[in-house]
């Protein structure tokens, strides 16, 4: 279906694996990105797009991890499309385009450190782009895929902190982002009060462990104060970090029924 991706069809979904989706400057060289698209094989109505974000503190992990795996043939099944995608890492400030380096100093100015610093600088905001460069490749590729218009964007720790980045930093710097409709925030945050503002249309669950010395949940609480009725936040003094269970016993079938009906209250609001 795409140029320099494979596809392997599933009782219940296909994988395509290896699609290109957009190019970015990586250590001075330009680096083709990649997602592993898992679509739903039959629905009646054109699925919404789960776009999955994978963990490592911007410098390592990789989008054909296990749980991104998981992520998206328990949500194909449930007929929703995901995006499991390659983002930059160990990126330089070099790397950063002309409009977000040209603003990094006054963005930093807004930090309060509700996350530490080695989430917040050139590495988190190389993967922010990476994820609205999908963002709008995807709405392009909607007829061809069959997706429909609905966004969510998901992720876990650094993939968490991505998904926030993307839903309030992209916009208040420029970049152009096609509407999102939910993002689902597991151990990530947020540093940035004052580019969140309230009322918002995107719905946002996020799920921490009130001790999480990884990633402060100060973040999260600091956006549950500001988006009121529009974010859930789900703690858990048992919450493993960058699990997508809420405690250790939880099942999966549990685990990923949240993340899926998530989704479509999101995608359907």
């Amino acid at each position: 279906m795409t140029t320099g991706s494979t596809a392997q069809e599933f009782d219940a979904y296909t994988l395509f694996d290896d699609v290109p989706y957009g190019t970015a400057m990586l250590n001075g060289t330009e680096t083709i990105l990649h997602a592993a698209l898992y679509l739903p094989n039959s629905y009646s109505a054109p699925p919404p797009l789960l776009l999955w974000l994978h963990d490592g503190a911007f410098k390592f992990g990789s989008y054909k991890q296990r749980i991104c795996g998981r992520v998206g043939r328990r949500m194909a099944r449930a007929g929703i499309a995901v995006a499991a995608i390659q983002y930059r890492l160990n990126a330089t400030p070099e790397d950063l385009s002309p409009t977000v380096r040209d603003q990094f100093d006054e963005l930093m100015g807004k930090s309060t450190r509700l996350i530490r610093n080695g989430l917040t600088h050139h590495r988190s905001l190389a993967a922010m782009e990476d994820c609205v460069v999908f963002l709008n490749w995807a709405e392009q590729q909607a007829d061809l895929y069959g997706w429909s218009g609905g966004r969510v964007i998901g992720g876990m720790s650094a993939g968490g902190i991505t998904a926030l980045n993307a839903l309030f930093t992209a916009p208040s710097l420029g970049l152009n982002r096609p509407p999102v409709a939910g993002v689902f925030c597991l151990s990530g945050g947020y540093t940035y009060p004052d580019l969140v503002h309230a009322p918002t249309q995107t719905r946002v669950l996020a799920l921490h462990n009130p001790d999480d010395r990884r990633v402060s949940i100060r973040g999260v609480r600091m956006l549950k104060e500001k988006l009121g009725d529009r974010m859930e936040l789900l703690e858990s003094d048992s919450m493993i970090h960058g699990r997508i269970a809420l405690t250790p016993d939880e099942r999966p079938m549990v685990s990923f029924a949240r993340l899926s009906e998530f989704v479509r209250k999101a995608v359907n609001q």
